[in-house]
């Protein structure tokens, strides 16, 4: 695991051989990965700027800042506090700022300490980030990982269903691609997307693996019936079917809009339609009428 997922850890300050005119302290500061280390020299009120000063660290005592002076800028930084104190700023702590000891020296007076990692602490959480389940949707379940800034592709990672702990997913490979995705997000966290929900991928329990911590999520459903043509939207015991219902209104609005406007561009075809076959059947039967007397008339010269 890189170790910039460990600087916000805890520092232990384990003494080796402290002066009783000089003691060190640590703080750190949780947003960002510097530590500062502070030098208390007893006995007097003030830092006298004449007296040397200097930061060392290692076996070997390998000089850090001397007077204010520093041999890495971008690393190490010294100020003058109020009152007797002085520190140090390490600026982006790795691991080779740690397990190793410092030493502050105040004229002929000095003081060590050994600087030390403490355990992580890490633990998941597991939650649902999709508002509402609707059959045929998805749904997505979320795994934070606490304690730490960034995800480790190196630390094995695992999403299971059932009391059976059946793996849908090992480090992105997943079981069924047409059916689970896996992503990982920015930050500290990764998700795993269900494609195509039924009542299969409901009420039902899922587990999420980060190295050898698991955080589980229970998907409860209030509604037990068997899945249903239209409206397959159940609301579980914090999500909201109020959406879906919104989204039915919607249609059935739609669909009500739709046939009345089909019921209009009916009537309105129909009205042009019978005005123009109207004066054209009855000037078919006048034209007949006519061919009728014509008819008879001829019929009658002839008997003559």
């Amino acid at each position: 695991m890189r170790f910039l997922q460990t600087i916000s850890f805890s520092i232990l300050l384990i003494e080796i051989n402290a002066k009783v005119s000089l003691d060190i302290a640590s703080n750190t500061n949780a947003n960002s990965n510097d530590i500062v280390l502070t030098c208390t020299v007893h006995g007097i009120q003030i830092i006298d700027i004449k007296t040397t000063r200097l930061w060392s660290v290692g076996e070997d005592y390998m000089l850090l800042c001397i007077n204010g002076r520093s041999k890495n800028p971008k690393k190490y930084r010294e100020k003058v506090l109020q009152g007797n104190e002085f520190s140090l700023t390490i600026f982006n702590l790795t691991e080779s700022d740690l397990h190793v000891v410092y030493q502050c020296n105040y004229g002929f007076e000095a003081a060590s300490k050994l600087i030390e990692a403490d355990n992580p602490k890490v633990f998941l959480s597991l939650g649902l980030v999709t508002e509402n389940i609707i059959f045929g949707g998805y749904i997505i379940l979320t795994c934070a990982v606490n304690g730490i800034n960034t995800i480790d592709r190196d630390v094995a990672r695992q999403w299971e269903i059932g009391n059976d702990n059946q793996l849908l997913s090992f480090d992105g490979d997943i079981s069924n691609h047409r059916k689970y995705e896996e992503t990982i997000l920015p930050g500290n966290e990764f998700n795993l997307k269900i494609l195509n929900v039924t009542q299969a991928d409901v009420n039902v329990t899922y587990r999420c693996r980060y190295g050898f911590d698991t955080a589980t999520y229970f998907i409860k459903i209030s509604e037990s019936a068997s899945l249903p043509r239209r409206g397959p939207c159940y609301p579980s015991s914090n999500i909201s079917c109020h959406y879906a219902e919104i989204q039915k209104d919607e249609w059935n609005w739609k669909l009500n809009a739709t046939s009345s406007f089909k019921e209009k561009l009916e009537t309105k075809t129909y009205i042009p339609l019978l005005a123009t076959l109207i004066p054209l059947a009855v000037l078919v039967v006048a034209v007949a009428v006519i061919c009728i007397v014509i008819a008879k008339r001829k019929h009658q010269r002839k008997g003559n």
